[in-house]
């Protein structure tokens, strides 16, 4: 069972990456920071960022569409290390990316692969 995982695990870590915005649209205050979702998987995903003992849901993606998130401020002004965990519904995988730097106004993408 862990020799399938690992291939799906690592496509989900290549099918991650991240891209700095353009600037912030008013001065003094930090750009939005996006997680866009595309669930390539049939099932439903429940999608969590995860930083040092912190596991906050962000929401859910249904199976075969995309969704925008926005991450919360208090986990990125620092530049923290992040790092998303996609929980299917009704399933027992949960792919888990490696850690990234994310900063105010990145747009983060995630794709999902089907399993």
């Amino acid at each position: 069972m862990r020799l399938l995982l690992l291939p799906l695990f690592l496509l989900l870590l290549l099918s991650t990456g991240c891209k700095g915005s353009e600037g912030a649209a008013d001065e003094g205050t930090d750009p939005a920071t996006i997680l866009e979702v595309e669930n390539r998987n049939f099932n439903d995903m429940n999608i969590f960022v995860l930083r040092g003992g912190q596991r906050l849901r962000l929401g859910s993606v249904t199976g075969g569409g995309t969704r925008e998130f926005v991450l919360p401020p208090y986990l990125v002004n620092s530049g923290g290390a992040l790092r998303f965990l996609a929980d299917p519904v009704g399933g027992t995988q949960t792919p888990v990316t490696q850690e990234m730097s994310v900063f105010p106004g990145d747009v983060v993408r995630l794709t999902i692969p089907s399993f």
